[in-house]
């Protein structure tokens, strides 16, 4: 029989893996505009469980004996029929991850209000190394119609970032149903880290934002080969 390896992934590291699939379910209600009616999205956590040797010359990776995992089935689409806790809030986002619609109750968790975060877009809150996570988050949800997201940093106003955890859904307009947005549950699972610290050129006083853009732009055209003394025009 042949044996499970473990083989190289960029996406994951280590033995835990995470990821959603769709199951068939006879408790979706009927008529509910969502996308993949019927079925409900599960969430997968799981631990490789290698069968371990004690040789010291092994170089490849060990034989899987299988996996050890946890299905969590998401929250209903309905966010009407989801409990809001105060540490959760809810966003309406497009389908590019610019946020249209936002909850008052954020600026009592994020140094954000509603206002400041309409028209941004998710990728452009997200700290940098969590990227990643937001776009296999973004895949999975076009794909699925609803996903939980690994915990990713939203940048903070002034500085520092705040650790959340988002369950999204594609929503289906119920008078036209070519008319989808995607409603985010959010949920703040940490405080402001390192607020004192700018992390961000998008954390910069508003008046000090021209000053460092002039600054980058300066230094680009010093290092451009067209102002490179050694080189010759013909």
């Amino acid at each position: 029989s042949s044996l499970m390896t473990i083989t190289s992934n960029a996406g994951y590291k280590g033995m835990d893996r995470a990821f959603c699939i769709r199951m068939k379910s006879t408790l979706t209600k009927r008529g509910c505009h969502f996308k993949s009616s019927g079925y409900r999205v599960v969430l997968v956590l799981c631990k490789l469980r290698p069968q371990y040797s004690f040789s010291h010359t092994r170089k490849s990776p060990p034989p899987l004996l299988g996996m050890v995992a946890l299905a969590i089935a998401l929250p209903p689409p309905s966010v009407h029929e989801i409990r809001l806790e105060s540490d959760m809030f809810v966003t309406r986002v497009t389908f590019d991850f610019r946020v249209i619609h936002c909850e008052p109750r954020v600026s009592e968790l994020l140094d954000y209000t509603a206002e400041e975060l309409m028209g941004k877009n998710l990728y452009a809150l997200c700290h940098g190394e969590d990227v990643s996570k937001l776009r296999k988050c973004h895949v999975d949800l076009l794909g699925k119609g609803q996903v939980m997201s690994q915990y990713y940093r939203i940048m903070n106003k002034n500085g520092g970032y705040t650790w959340i955890q988002t369950c999204a859904t594609v929503v289906c307009n119920s008078k036209n149903s070519d008319e989808q947005s995607i409603i985010c549950v959010n949920y703040v699972i940490s405080g402001k880290e390192y607020s004192h610290i700018v992390m961000d050129c998008c954390q910069l006083e508003q008046d000090i934002m021209p000053t460092v853009k002039r600054e980058v732009l300066d230094e680009r055209d010093r290092k451009s080969p067209d102002n490179d003394s050694s080189g010759g025009h013909y």
